[in-house]
């Protein structure tokens, strides 16, 4: 359903972790990291990194 990168930085969001310091941990851009919690709200469909976090953790996915 949704990618390791896309789980790895949603778990970073979870952690409370914003964009730019998603992006330093994971050695990507902060937009890469905002590309990636995009598409996991679109595959979760969900509106926001807030509803995608509650989301992959309802499902067990984080």
């Amino acid at each position: 359903m949704l990618s390791p990168r896309q789980l790895d930085c949603l778990n970073l969001a979870a952690q409370g972790k914003n964009s730019p310091e998603i992006a330093v941990l994971l050695r990507i851009s902060s937009r890469t990291v905002d590309q990636h919690i995009a598409e996991a709200c679109e595959r979760l469909k969900v509106r926001n990194r807030t509803q995608a976090v509650a989301e992959a953790v309802r499902l067990g996915l984080i």
